[in-house]
């Protein structure tokens, strides 16, 4: 679905900059084998859309263990960072905790609940701090495939808007045989709830690619009709960004421990660094 663009030094430093690669933050699927039954010559239908966006919905009423590993590889000489998240989730409830480290500098603590998100951490070794509190909706996207707050629900969303799925063949994940289909990011949801600056900074880069960014979506859909992992994926210039959240245990009771005393009324740092 990649296809060749033409790009030139300014897509590069803003592709750089929008990525969050210049700001010293952090592909493929985790633990996904192909098969050699993929299909001879896929190609979309409406029908694989329906499929992708019924196993997201299926995977958004029910609640799970996820882990999440985000990779910015900005050049040789930016090198690859690696920002990974895991915690339980109800996505029916909107509830849920995660842990987050970022590239092996700094570790946050987060809790989502009652439409707020609570975050708390710092430099890794470094005494807890207070809690910071935030609307979670409120909370904006400031980088490239990156979730505001890690929100895996965000990602989850984001995947269910691509568009022209194709089948792109059978795998096995964590021991289970799965469909993988791949479909490409529109640009509304590529921007959804993204920052002005940002949002501006991507228009323009659009506008030297002739039109569209292209970012590939595979969702990985179960024997019973759920998404169990999702990977976006960015590549241009020499600049890479990958998304990639994993669903387990799905339908595990989750127990969320919303933080008590006093927290700090403000906008916390919204992607945990």
């Amino acid at each position: 679905m990649r296809r060749a663009l033409p790009f030139s030094c300014a897509t590069a430093c803003l592709a750089l900059t929008i990525a969050g690669c210049g700001a010293g933050e952090g592909s493929g699927p985790a633990g996904a084998k192909a098969t050699p039954s993929a299909p001879s010559a896929p190609s979309a239908t409406s029908a694989h859309g329906s499929t992708v966006r019924a196993a997201v919905a299926a995977t958004s009423r029910t609640s799970a263990r996820m882990t999440q590993k985000h990779r910015l590889d900005g050049s040789a000489s930016q090198g690859t960072i690696d920002i990974t998240g895991s915690g339980d989730f109800d996505f029916a409830k909107d509830r849920g905790s995660i842990t987050v480290a970022l590239g092996g500098t700094a570790t946050f603590q987060e809790v989502f609940a009652d439409g707020k998100v609570y975050i708390r951490g710092g430099a890794t070794g470094v005494e807890e701090r207070d809690w910071y509190i935030s609307d979670r909706d409120r909370s904006p996207a400031r980088h490239l495939l990156r979730a505001p707050a890690n929100d895996p629900e965000y990602t989850l969303r984001q995947a269910g808007m691509a568009e022209d799925f194709v089948r792109a063949g059978e795998e096995e994940l964590g021991g289970a045989p799965v469909v993988r289909y791949r479909g490409a990011l529109p640009h509304e949801a590529l921007t959804l709830r993204m920052e002005k600056e940002t949002k501006d900074k991507l228009e323009e880069m659009r506008q030297g690619l002739g039109g569209r960014i292209p970012v590939d979506v595979d969702v990985w859909v179960d024997a019973r009709g759920r998404a169990v992992q999702t990977r976006l994926a960015f590549d241009v210039a020499g600049v890479k960004s990958v998304n990639t959240v994993t669903f387990t245990e799905l339908g595990k009771a989750v127990k969320v421990d919303v933080p008590q005393g006093e927290v700090i009324e403000a906008p916390a740092p919204t992607e945990a660094g």
